[in-house]
């Protein structure tokens, strides 16, 4: 465990308010950094498993979990809700075409978080370790707060984003508190860390940090490229590998107190190497608390024991082991690297669990008991898919990156699933899908083009082209009050 003798704690500022591979309304494209509290600067602009939780988990003064409903106006985590369903269904349908709205100033690093909307606000991190607030209604920067720096690629021992690597996670927002979440990877005096920061979104100063790395592990060997979730009075912060899978890594899981201070709870996946907790789309979080994570490859292969990769599982909010899943092929994935643990677990409506991952199967899990190994309630072909899935009841829209598609998978009647339309992109690229106004939206990277997609039939009916630099690896829009939000390497951009 890390001592709590790095944590800064300033509770006179607290509010009581609400890589790996990565109609009208308005779009922005945005990205999520966090950093080290060490050294931090502050800039103000010149002033110019029941069904899936659309509510906020968020903490008391006591530091036990409330359920806290989101406004119309919110996108508080990635997905917009802890059941990562990325659906706003408040979202006014969209029979249109979408026009520019604005378009931010350029920001110091690339963001390859989704972006959060919350009280009039767009937050973004980069990958230079800065966290931006801007205006939804302008753009501008209303205030930006530089963490840490960042760490540069060259000292991590393989990876795929440069120059730096800073925040590449998503935020999370605690609406009660109105603080921000963030986690950063830095780099001090040649030595790679990880921490996370609470920031008060009305002061925008950092109330603590926290270092969250590990006794005995290979700090610059471990990403921390999953969203961040809250449950129990914690911020859930997830890691895996670099690209490439270099060093000695292993999944984990590690609970950090929104309040900065106090002991961390752990989960490490007990594989000997490996069983990244990486995928971009979040850690998962029932309305009970109760969290739930998919797994990468491991070490172990055919005729040893099962060591929790390439595996769903269940965790208590003190984050203890109370179920998981695996298909009868897991040891040959870990082998083929074919990560179950490449999307984050969706919750549904009827109390089941999807995962799909790049192995190219679609699993339904029973969400109070996973099943153990091969005990799924229905499985079916799909495509390879990394990233994040969307839905809205009764169906699944899964993006299949490799071939530049979104599925559509319908679920039901019972513990049935079906395959429904495939939609290809005329541009070859599809990312992460969200469903606003009656249309999924994804983005092709390559071509910076964001698609509107018919929810029912699965026709193109919109194409915008967008200025925000290039889209990063696994970039989803974000939607709430009108708005879709995505993100670049440069910018932000808004339509409505």
């Amino acid at each position: 465990m890390v001592s709590p003798c790095k944590s800064v704690v300033a509770p006179s500022l607290r509010r009581t308010r609400g890589g790996r591979h990565p109609g009208g309304f308005a779009l922005a494209l945005v990205f999520v950094v966090a950093g080290c509290a060490t050294t931090h600067s502050a800039t103000r602009a010149p002033s110019t498993t029941t069904a899936p939780t659309t509510s906020i988990p968020a903490t008391t003064s006591s530091s036990t979990t409330t359920m806290v409903p989101a406004t119309t106006a919110q996108w508080t985590t990635y997905g917009g809700d802890f059941g990562r369903t990325a659906d706003d269904a408040s979202f006014p349908t969209v029979t249109a075409a979408p026009s520019s709205l604005w378009t931010s100033p350029s920001l110091d690093g690339a963001v390859f978080g989704e972006p959060l909307i919350f009280d009039g606000q767009v937050l973004v991190a980069t990958e230079d370790d800065t966290v931006y607030d801007l205006s939804a209604a302008t753009g501008k920067v209303q205030w930006s707060d530089h963490l840490a720096t960042p760490a540069a690629a060259g000292a991590l021992p393989c990876g795929d984003i440069s120059p730096t690597v800073g925040i590449t996670s998503t935020m999370v927002i605690d609406p009660v508190q109105n603080m921000v979440f963030a986690s950063t990877e830095t780099e001090s005096n040649g030595a790679v860390g990880h921490e996370v920061f609470g920031i008060d979104i009305s002061t925008h100063k950092v109330t603590w940090s926290r270092d969250v790395d590990q006794r005995g592990w290979d700090a610059a060997a471990h990403l921390q490229r999953i969203a961040l979730g809250l449950s129990g009075g914690h911020v859930l912060v997830g890691f895996g590998g670099n690209e490439g899978d270099c060093g000695q890594y292993n999944g984990w899981v590690v609970g950090v107190p929104e309040t900065g201070s106090g002991a961390l709870l752990t989960y490490k996946v007990p594989t000997a190497r490996e069983g990244a907790i990486w995928a971009p789309a979040g850690i998962t979080v029932d309305s009970t608390g109760d969290v739930f994570v998919a797994t990468g490859n491991g070490s172990a292969r055919a005729g040893q024991a099962f060591d929790h990769s390439n595996a769903v599982i269940k965790l208590s909010p003190t984050l203890t082991e109370l179920s998981y899943f695996a298909a009868s092929n897991w040891a040959q994935d870990n082998a083929d690297d074919g990560d179950l643990g490449s999307t984050s677990p969706v919750l549904l409506a009827g109390g089941q669990v999807f995962e799909v991952g790049k192995e190219t199967t679609a699993y339904l899990l029973d969400g109070d008991a996973l099943g153990g190994i091969a005990g799924q309630l229905a499985s079916l072909p799909v495509c390879d898919s990394l990233g994040g899935s969307a839905y809205q009841a009764p169906n699944v829209y899964v993006v299949c990156p490799g071939s530049g598609q979104i599925d559509q998978v319908k679920i039901g009647p019972g513990n049935a699933m079906a395959r429904g339309w495939t939609w290809t992109s005329p541009t070859g690229g599809a990312s992460s899908p969200t469903i606003a106004g009656g249309v999924v939206w994804s983005i092709d990277l390559s071509a910076s083009k964001l698609y509107g997609i018919n929810e029912s039939t699965g026709r193109t009916e919109f194409s915008l082209a967008l200025h925000v630099g290039t889209a990063e690896h696994f970039a989803a829009p974000g939607a709430a009050g009108a708005m879709i939000v995505v993100a670049g390497s440069s910018a932000v951009e808004a339509f409505h």
